[in-house]
């Protein structure tokens, strides 16, 4: 994945530049060095993947929950 591509995905994931940096514990200026890159490090790829990942639980998890909880009250 080349730098504009990978800023390309990071954008679309929702994060800044800077937030995504902190959600990395990194500093800023160290994501700004893989937007100019010819080629990112598949670690940064697979890192994004990750946090998109964990963000899609955490809604599918909130999203099963409130379907449950709404069966019960109909059941109960």
């Amino acid at each position: 994945m080349t730098g504009q591509e990978f800023e390309a995905a990071v954008k679309a994931a929702g994060y800044s530049q800077s937030g995504f940096a902190r959600a990395m514990g990194v500093h800023r200026t160290t994501i700004a060095e893989r937007y100019t890159k010819d080629e990112v490090e598949p670690y940064w790829v697979f890192a994004l993947a990750g946090l998109i990942a964990s963000r899609a639980a955490v809604s599918v998890s909130a999203l099963v929950s409130k379907y449950d909880n709404s069966r019960a009250k109909m059941s109960g």
